[in-house]
């Protein structure tokens, strides 16, 4: 999987390849994320990680 970030929402996330455009707002460009946005990915998501444990979201799949 690759991190990628949309150029016009900014909507950082995880795909396969780097979709031609973004799957929250449709727009594009798409790019792959630096470094800087790889690692706000991973905070975000442990947030959410921990959101779920706590029960605050329903864990899905």
């Amino acid at each position: 999987m690759i991190i990628c970030t949309c150029g016009s929402c900014r909507y950082i996330f995880n795909y396969p390849l780097v979709p031609q455009g973004c799957p929250d707002c449709g727009k594009g460009p798409v790019r792959i994320a630096n470094k800087t946005e790889v690692k706000e990915y991973y905070r975000l998501q442990r947030i959410l990680r921990d959101e779920i444990r706590r029960g605050l979201y329903p864990a899905v799949g």
